[in-house]
């Protein structure tokens, strides 16, 4: 977690636009592995030595990117994804059940010809 250097910036800069296509369209083209290196690398250097990120795994390729680029435009460069939110009065929830009124079906005749 040390000051970035400019090859690491520039790791940043151009993969950016998987960042971009998530959040304007909620998904990212599948990735090549040399491109999931680079994140792995700028995560475990930047965001957080430990990850549970997989290859293999599509969510956790998508979670990797996010958690990524939101630390990196995060202006003071925090895991915001980790902090704590203040838990608020809790307003109680009531809901009323619906009645689903089960009707038999009427039996028909066939009809002959």
């Amino acid at each position: 977690m040390g000051i970035m250097n400019e090859q690491d910036l520039e790791l940043f800069k151009k993969h950016f636009h998987l960042y971009e296509c998530y959040k304007k369209h909620a998904f990212i083209r599948n990735y090549d592995k040399d491109v999931y290196n680079d994140l792995i690398h700028l995560y475990i250097t930047y965001v957080n030595e430990k990850h549970n990120f997989s290859h293999w795994c599509s969510s956790c390729r998508v979670e990797l990117v996010n958690y990524l680029y939101g630390w990196f435009t995060n202006e003071t460069h925090t895991t915001w994804y980790k902090q704590e939110v203040p838990v608020t009065e809790e307003v109680p929830f009531t809901t009323e059940e619906n009645v689903i009124e089960n009707t038999p079906i009427k039996r028909r005749r066939r009809k002959t010809n």
